[in-house]
């Protein structure tokens, strides 16, 4: 079959040349009968003549795949526009694709064959941790499938063409490239730098045989919006899960099963991928990794999916990249050391975790108590604990017979256990009498209710020296000199917060009150579109700010028309800031959106649900094609949500089907009459109840 246009490659350093020459000679044979030393081709021909040849042996293992119907908006592009390309993985009518056209169910699927015969396809599983799809056709006679590439002999910087059907069923498009890297996305993926787009999603990746190394697939490396990965396009990254996987969980797709990620349910200490050992923090309750006996502090050195195929685990990164591939339903083996004892434990992997919500109690901690000693500040009216006995000074030593000290901290234990199950504290009171209090915990309230607690300042913060208010106005520096003043953090009042490098201007109210020694609350939003009036918004949150101890942030749109997506970049620039410049407390810091602000504030969170436990979302639009992930421990973010559009109900139970708690106010706010403005009172009852246990 001939070709009718040549295969598109990158520019390349002489010396991947020099390497492409060396790979022209080695497959000679498929070139041309004529001898190097007899071809007058230049070097350039030769290699066309080499990416001619590898096309031409696949040409007739690989399908156009047209859908009809179920086209919908992701991150305003069509996900399933046009043909696209699908590889043959069995004689008798399988095709192996890309999800990428089947985001939403199409109402037909048809394959066009290389001889332009029309088959009608049955979607009959997806592999949703690879981005894959199978199809099934009917044939009449055998079709050619694809043959495996010898994996082992692969060498990084090899050619690698990209294949794709969409422009005609007859001939496929070419583009050239290399194998840049093997084990990507957690060891799921081989990475390329040939051109990958729609127009090659679930086409093959082959050699210069036209052998198959894998099957190109937008897989997603963690991304909070649907439809990012496409725009890598011609970015010299692009993926491709090796046909050698794909054949290994063929049979089970092929019997219609699902193939998802699997999942253990642990997490571990510190964020740094590369110098940090795998140490347990926390199990989530009913997890495979409950199920199968791993504690809190148990540290991880080797993970497989048997006892004989273990890879060590130094750090965060190897442990990744020994889940990355294991799907739910499969085995998971882990070493662990525990003490001066080495334990292996087999689990397991689940396709979801059981369902996670934070444990609840109403009590709140007084935040100069030792780490091992939490005494209880305050007991919120209506909560578990306020009909179990316990009472305000009254120190918890023990939960469930587990002491509390810096590594099991009251905060760690109580959310690695299942709200649904009774729990016992060991307290003791302020003479020192110690008793045991048996109490049924909950999840977070959703409703507004009205609680007397006031929060004592410090002894100590009693005698600091007056704060200094702000310079009026207090004037933005210039991007080059946006390090904090020497006497910033004795700055209260209305004052500006430096963003370097964007147009954005954002300001922050300090309490008048505010003390060094004492942690305050850190609200951040993201305003209305346009300039905001700043003495507006501290008449109207300086009184809360002051009674409560919490620091407002407030962010303007660079743009008067709305927020971009860019802009979520904003308001963790302020969040550092204010976070280097004045005492945060981690419990009481929450995120907030007005109108088209309020999709960056749910944006923000998702990114980081770790840093915000609130997110405040007022008047938004009901937002589409935005990931929910499942609560977890330590990412339990509860969520207040105004507006009185009807279609927002939708999403807000898609957060509550998720395992987060909701507080639904159906009226919108109006920013520019925020003193007056009834619904600030509940919004500001949610804030102090963030840092409730």
């Amino acid at each position: 079959m001939p070709i009718r246009s040549s295969c598109m490659k990158r520019e390349y350093s002489r010396w991947v040349w020099a390497f492409g020459f060396l790979v022209s000679i080695v497959v000679g044979s498929i070139v041309g009968s004529q001898t190097l030393a007899q071809s007058p081709l230049r070097l350039e021909e030769l290699e066309q003549s080499a990416f001619e040849s590898a096309t031409r042996f696949v040409q007739d293992s690989v399908v156009q795949v047209e859908t009809f119907g179920g086209a919908e908006l992701v991150n305003r592009q069509v996900a399933s526009s046009g043909p696209s390309t699908g590889t043959i993985v069995g004689a008798d009518g399988w095709i192996i694709t890309s999800t990428f056209h089947f985001k939403f169910p199409p109402a037909s699927i048809t394959v066009v064959l290389p001889d332009k015969q029309r088959k009608t396809a049955k979607l009959v599983a997806r592999d949703f941790s690879r981005e894959l799809a199978l199809l099934k056709i009917e044939v009449d006679a055998p079709i050619r499938p694809v043959m495996p590439s010898d994996r082992s002999g692969w060498l990084i910087g090899q050619w690698a063409l990209a294949i794709g059907k969409t422009f005609d069923p007859t001939i496929g498009s070419c583009s050239a490239g290399i194998l840049s890297a093997q084990g990507r996305i957690f060891d799921k993926a081989i990475q390329t730098d040939t051109k990958i787009s729609p127009q090659n999603y679930g086409g093959p990746l082959i050699d210069l045989q036209g052998k198959v190394m894998g099957i190109l697939t937008p897989i997603n490396p963690g991304i909070v919006t649907e439809g990012e990965v496409e725009q890598w396009y011609d970015s010299g990254i692009g993926f491709a899960i090796p046909l050698t996987d794909v054949l290994e969980r063929l049979p089970k797709m092929q019997a219609g099963q699902d193939i998802y990620p699997g999942k253990v349910g642990i997490r571990w200490r510190g964020e740094d991928e590369y110098s940090q050992p795998v140490v347990i923090e926390g199990v989530t309750p009913g997890s495979p990794a409950a199920e199968g006996g791993v504690e809190i502090g148990d540290k991880v050195v080797a993970a497989g999916p048997s006892a004989t195929n273990l890879k060590p685990v130094a750090n965060h990164s190897q442990f990744k990249h020994a889940m990355g591939p294991l799907d739910a339903g499969m085995q998971l083996v882990l070493v662990v050391e525990r003490g001066s004892d080495r334990k292996e434990i087999t689990a397991t992997l689940a396709r979801e975790m059981p369902l996670y919500k934070e444990p609840y109690l109403g009590i709140l901690i007084d935040p100069a108590s030792a780490a091992n000693a939490p005494k209880v500040s305050y007991i919120v009216p209506g909560s578990p604990a306020a009909g179990s006995g316990l009472r305000s000074g009254w120190v918890i030593e023990s939960i469930n017979g587990v002491r509390i000290d810096e590594k099991r901290s009251l905060e760690n234990q109580l959310a690695n256990l299942n709200y649904r199950v009774a729990l016992e504290l060991e307290v003791r009171d302020a003479a020192g009498v110690a008793s045991r209090i048996k109490l049924d915990p909950s999840t977070r309230p959703e409703g507004d209710f009205e609680w007397d607690y006031q929060p004592e300042v410090a002894p100590e913060a009693a005698s600091e020296p007056a704060a200094k208010p702000a310079a009026e106005p207090a004037a933005q520096p210039a991007a080059d000199q946006a390090a904090e003043p020497a006497d910033v953090k004795s700055q209260v009042g209305t004052i500006q917060i430096p963003i370097s490098d964007v147009k954005n201007k954002a300001f922050a109210i300090v309490p008048s009150n505010y003390s060094q020694k004492v942690p305050h609350g850190l609200l951040v939003l993201f305003g209305d579109a346009g300039s905001l009036d700043q003495s507006q918004w501290a008449a109207a949150w300086e009184p809360f700010a002051r009674e409560h101890r919490w620091i407002i942030a407030v962010a303007q749109s660079s743009d008067e028309k709305g927020w971009s997506f860019e802009e979520v970049e904003v308001g963790m620039r302020m969040q550092t800031w204010l976070a280097r410049t004045y005492s945060i407390d981690r419990r009481r810091i929450a995120v907030g959106g007005f109108d088209s602000g309020s999709i960056l504030a749910y944006i923000t969170a998702a990114q980081f649900p770790e840093l915000y436990r609130g997110v405040w979302l007022s008047n938004p639009k009901a937002p589409r094609g935005l990931r929910i992930n499942p609560s977890e421990p330590f990412k339990a973010t509860s969520y207040f949500v105004n507006s009185s559009d009807k279609g927002v109900d939708e999403f807000v139970e898609r957060i509550r089907k998720n395992g987060y708690s909701v507080q639904r106010q159906g009226s919108d706010l109006d920013s520019s009459k925020l003193v007056e403005a009834p619904l600030l009172l509940p919004v500001q009852r949610w804030l102090r109840l963030l840092e409730a246990y």
